[in-house]
């Protein structure tokens, strides 16, 4: 599974015909599109019709993500349903982009009603101070109805948070996702009660996919 977005700014500037040419090269049959920074922030709405209107032309190859800023409140879980009865199917949130905390309750109900639609919740992590994986976690158990998906596991600043995190929570609701990763640090964290819950991505066009993929392999 790869998550990444066929974006139109900065360094996420990707055509769809790249992608999916990027994709049948590294013999990914579906990619997750997720919005762009400028999305995530400020242009919900325009960004989750955009991605699930791209993914409606390539049904058989895109699967579209949608994204709600916390602070938009009540119109803000209007949003989330507006996109899931438009097709997405996994709600990405950043506390970066977005300046708000995983744990914060600002962000409960949208973790609720994600919960409620059946759309798992993925967390941007990684170096910005917004980024640790801890309150991923927490986050995950105060929603156990809610799947979530702790994106880049921390990396890079974070990452030797993992190990404890693996060993002292294990949440049946909680999944880990590898863009970012290095294969060599990723495969000490696997455990018995976490083998089936790593999921692999490029976080392309940051990233290969190629090259991500050959690392794990």
């Amino acid at each position: 599974m790869l998550f990444r977005s066929p974006g139109t700014e900065r360094e996420t500037r990707y055509a769809v015909d790249a992608l999916l040419a990027d994709m049948d090269a590294a013999g990914i049959a579906q990619a997750v599109i997720a919005p762009e920074d400028r999305e995530m922030a400020v242009d919900n709405a325009a960004g989750n019709a955009r991605l699930c209107a791209l993914a409606a032309r390539h049904p058989d190859r895109l699967i579209p993500a949608c994204s709600v800023n916390p602070w938009y409140g009540d119109q803000g879980l209007a949003l989330l349903r507006a996109a899931v009865h438009g097709g997405a199917k996994l709600l990405v949130l950043s506390g970066a982009l977005q300046g708000f905390l995983p744990v914060d309750e600002l962000a409960d109900p949208l973790l609720e009603l994600a919960g409620e639609l059946g759309v798992p919740v993925y967390f941007h992590t990684g170096p910005h101070s917004h980024g640790a994986p801890s309150p991923v976690v927490l986050a995950a158990q105060r929603h156990p109805g809610t799947r979530v998906i702790l994106g880049h596991c921390g990396t890079t600043d974070h990452a030797g948070d993992m190990p404890s995190i693996l060993r002292a929570h294990r949440r049946p609701n909680l999944w880990f996702e590898l863009s970012l990763v290095r294969p060599w640090g990723a495969g000490t964290w696997v455990t018995e009660e976490t083998a089936g819950r790593f999921l692999w991505a490029s976080g392309a066009p940051r990233n290969a996919m190629r090259f991500e993929l050959a690392q794990f392999r």
